[in-house]
């Protein structure tokens, strides 16, 4: 009996341990955003652009204008500054806009960067119907794709003018610079978010060129990471660098500070990461890059990638190409746009769980339209391939709740000797084929489940503001009214009732307490993840009623009960 109160203990302080930590995770990743200091704003405005760290990659010129998207490709003049607080630094150069079924972009022709854009099937929030902003010209959320070519000192200074084009959705900057004929193409495609981009430069100069494409991502963070037990799971802001001897290298802002990244491989991609959304410039395949990340002052970070160089003698033409995404973490999107790209939908260690965990859930969507109904199929399933496993848990308990009147009966013969009735007791087991130890492996086995459920639905853009019924329209935070978690905590209860008491009447008083505990905990989770645990509790109630109702008519074994108390 010894043992099993040590085990029993020890499961329910992991229990509470995991609890806490998610609780935590959660919290630390809907904390305020702040922002991470670099130690370089008393450098002043001026320097806003000047590289902390030595390195071979492109400096380049933020824009700080701000307009909004038009519906069509047009080109306007920005004349006045919608942010007063920051008027713009090129008041007078035009901007394109391109806009897709998926997405729309903002393009600065003085540098031809993709300075703003937005997602169009991705609301803001759920009381913003405005569509989702990933690129952003605002200085306090600047985010922006920096394209152009070393050799040229003034790269992102070229004013380029639009080249009409007969094919839709392509759009031909052209620009001159030192002697160079530079046209700049960016080919967009219905329903995706992953762009071609190409530069063809012809030398028209007398000297001979030599320079190499670069694609940058240029960021100011909007919130803090922190780490932890949990850290390798929780949704992630920063840099990401894949190459074929590392898949899948995170960088924080804070790494971007101490140790930058320069990194020279024959495929690879970078990427900006934050919750649910993707940027990544993709270099074209089989091309020798040379990938790295960089930190500015005014607290901009960047990462990006520096094609093999090119030289060109005069009359000689080159061309340079990349591809670029941006748009949501969906994981068939990122698998065609680049290898390993899906890897940043990071689940952390349990990704093996995970993973097909979220393929089952989104089979069975297609067929129910409803996240939510997804999730209760899903658990219904994880039930049955736990059935076995659960019934034998089911059984022993049913059967140690039929024997708790002949252990009382124990305590009554033997009073304070606490060694004869353990003995007794372990007899009585024994000679009924119970194994009080045989409820702990199926709890044990839900806990992986439970966290990689955990991250699936906080990771996946999926659930992303997914209505379920009713008062649940985003089954990825918490439910508004609290009712899923009471009608957790009260099936939590209901659950308890039909378990035999505990021995220990301490261990009693927090088994009883617990659905309560728990309660308050899950008021804070994702409602998606309460209505896996209601569900789970429910189908295991019919379960275990099933299974206690067919073991109460088992007839009795008078042999063994004899031998037991004698």
């Amino acid at each position: 009996m010894n043992i099993k109160k040590l085990i029993q203990s020890l499961l329910l302080g992991l229990i509470f341990v995991i609890l806490a930590m998610l609780w935590m995770r959660w919290e630390a990743e809907f904390s305020p955003p702040q922002a991470i200091s670099t130690g370089s704003d008393t450098q002043g405005a001026g320097a806003a652009n000047t590289p902390q760290n030595t390195s071979t990659v492109p400096q380049l010129i933020s824009s700080t204008q701000n307009n909004t998207p038009s519906s069509t490709l047009t080109a306007s003049s920005s004349t006045a500054a919608q942010n007063e607080a920051n008027p713009p630094v090129f008041a007078a150069i035009p901007h394109i806009h391109i806009k897709t079924n998926v997405l729309t972009a903002e393009i600065d022709l003085q540098g031809g960067n993709i300075v703003s854009s937005q997602l169009l099937h991705y609301k803001t929030s759920l009381k913003n119907k405005k569509p989702f902003t990933l690129f952003s010209r605002n200085p306090n959320t600047l985010y922006q794709a920096q394209s152009g070519l070393t050799g040229i000192p003034d790269s992102n200074q070229i004013l380029y003018h639009v080249v009409p084009s007969s094919q839709p959705l392509v759009l031909i900057l052209k620009g001159e610079s030192q002697g160079l004929s530079i046209e700049k193409i960016y080919r967009f495609e219905p329903n995706s978010y992953h762009i071609q981009v190409q530069m063809q430069v012809q030398n028209q100069g007398q000297a001979a060129w030599t320079g190499a494409f670069f694609g940058q991502l240029l960021r100011t963070p909007t919130k803090t990471t922190s780490s932890g037990f949990l850290g390798s799971y929780t949704a992630y802001e920063g840099a990401a660098i894949s190459t074929p001897n590392d898949h899948y290298n995170k960088q924080s802002f804070e790494d971007i500070i101490s140790s930058p990244i320069q990194e020279t491989a024959d495929s690879g991609w970078v990427a900006m990461i934050q919750h649910y959304f993707v940027s990544a410039w993709i270099p074209s395949a089989h091309q020798t890059s040379t990938f790295y990340t960089q930190s500015y002052a005014n607290n901009q970070y960047a990462t990006g990638m520096l094609s093999s160089a090119q030289t060109l003698a005069h009359g000689q033409s080159g061309v340079f190409s990349a591809s670029l995404y941006m748009g949501p973490a969906i994981a068939k999107q990122l698998n065609q746009a680049a290898p390993n790209l899906s890897l940043t939908i990071d689940y952390g260690w349990l990704w093996f769980i995970s993973d097909p965990i979220f393929s089952v859930m989104q089979w069975v969507f297609h067929f129910v339209g409803n996240w939510g109904l997804a999730i209760i199929l899903v658990t219904l399933l994880i039930k049955l391939i736990f059935y076995p496993l659960s019934t034998k848990n089911y059984r022993s308990m049913a059967k140690m709740r039929k024997l708790q009147p002949r252990i009382a009966h124990l305590k009554e013969r033997f009073g304070e000797d606490k060694q004869k009735l353990s003995q007794a007791t372990m007899e009585l087991y024994r000679s009924e084929k119970v194994n009080p130890l045989g409820g702990c492996l199926p709890m044990i086995i839900q806990i992986p489940v439970f966290i990689a459920l955990y991250w699936v639905i906080m990771e996946s853009v999926e659930f992303r503001q997914a209505p379920f019924i009713f008062w649940i329209h985003d089954l990825s935070v918490k439910d508004p009214f609290y009712i899923l978690p009471v009608l957790m905590g009260l099936s939590m209860f209901i659950q308890q009732k039909l378990n035999p008491a505990p021995p220990d009447p301490m261990q009693a008083k927090i088994m009883m307490f617990l659905p309560l505990v728990f309660t308050i905990l899950f008021s804070q989770f994702p409602s998606g993840l309460v209505l896996y645990w209601l569900f789970n509790n429910c189908f295991s109630i019919l379960q275990q009623w099933w299974i206690m109702r067919r073991v109460s008519k088992e007839p009795e074994h008078p042999a063994h009960h004899h031998k037991s108390v004698s």
